[in-house]
């Protein structure tokens, strides 16, 4: 399976970073008979998904100390909090009363995890339930005494943001500093080493943007062999609040779309709770329910979410959301549905 995952995230790196690549591959997707094989294949997945397992994204924090380009929390408007213990304590609570079946806790959102000060303690709470958890964080924030502790909770998966090859390209990009950053990285890896831990799994990640596009190269030179993982994605406009270079980026124009697949698999909690329809909803305008008030069954059948799935699966831009309009995963070719969901 590990060897599976490799490949397939190799395949992702290639798609994003050689446009050769991805001109064959979309290509092939044009084709009729993979369009109409597809459709098939999702009629029968997503009836599937549908009782999971699940993935999780929980935002216990939208605050972020860096500023980046692609990113639209510097015009977010909802108000800026980090989750209490009331509400992270309804999310455990009903996972375990329902027994939700779950696939990852995605500790993730529109700010940076580690500016959660209960971070860890919550973290722990999940890998203490057995489940398996991801953290997506820049890194900067992450002291010698953090990257100790997540070795030492086995943190399945840390997924860093990182853009630039360099300290100007890099405070260009994200609004940190590059050397601290970098000494954070290189010590979660050493130390890692250093007591024989297998996890976390560490990623490195990055957005290809006009600013990195140059040495986007060296950049996954840099970190191959040192991290287990560097993907590179294409920007995608959040929804459309962000700007991008058709360049370098899903091209959103085409008339032929599928279905997310993460509406039919995925919870998404913001800071204060709310269930909201994606992880591209950074305003939090889509509200499903509270957690505080809402079960996950109950979720499960919300009227906005079955609007959205009836909407997706018309197969046409024109059809969708306006949101989802100027989204990435309707114009990736239905690939997300090909996957093992162990590469979510």
């Amino acid at each position: 399976m590990k060897a599976k995952e490799n490949f397939i995230r190799k395949a992702k790196l290639a798609y994003s970073s050689l446009p050769g690549v991805r001109k064959w591959a979309n290509r092939f997707a044009s084709s009729p008979l993979y369009f109409k094989w597809l459709k098939k294949r999702i009629a029968r997945q997503k009836e599937k998904d549908k009782s999971g397992p699940f993935n999780l994204v929980i935002e216990t924090s939208n605050f972020c100390n860096a500023r980046c380009l692609m990113c639209p929390h510097s015009i977010m408007k909802r108000s800026k909090t980090i989750m209490d213990n009331k509400t992270f304590s309804f999310i455990v609570k009903r996972i375990g009363q329902e027994n939700l079946p779950v696939n990852k806790v995605f500790f993730s959102g529109m700010g940076e995890p580690l500016t959660d000060p209960n971070l860890l303690r919550r973290i722990e709470i999940m890998k203490k339930m057995g489940l398996p958890v991801r953290l997506y964080t820049n890194a900067s924030l992450m002291t010698k005494e953090i990257a100790r502790k997540i070795v030492a909770l086995a943190i399945d998966e840390v997924n860093i943001s990182f853009n630039g090859t360099n300290p100007i390209e890099y405070q260009k990009i994200m609004g940190i500093d590059f050397a601290t950053t970098v000494d954070n990285i290189n010590y979660l890896i050493e130390w890692k080493r250093r007591v024989g831990s297998k996890k976390p799994f560490i990623q490195i990640s990055s957005i290809l943007i006009k600013e990195n596009k140059k040495n986007i190269k060296k950049h996954i030179q840099n970190w191959e062999g040192k991290v287990e993982s560097v993907t590179v994605s294409l920007a995608h406009q959040w929804g459309g609040g962000v700007k991008v270079n058709p360049k370098l980026s899903i091209q959103n124009s085409s008339a032929k779309t599928y279905p997310c697949r993460s509406l039919w698999h995925t919870f998404v909690i913001d800071s204060q709770g709310n269930f909201v329809i994606c992880c591209r909803d950074y305003e939090s305008k889509h509200i499903l329910g509270n957690i505080k008030t809402h079960t996950f069954a109950d979720i499960k059948k919300n009227a906005v979410l079955h609007r959205f799935r009836q909407a997706h699966l018309k197969y046409s831009r024109d059809a969708l959301p306006p949101m989802c309009q100027k989204c990435n995963f309707p114009y990736q070719d239905g690939v997300e549905w090909l996957l093992p969901r162990s590469v979510d």
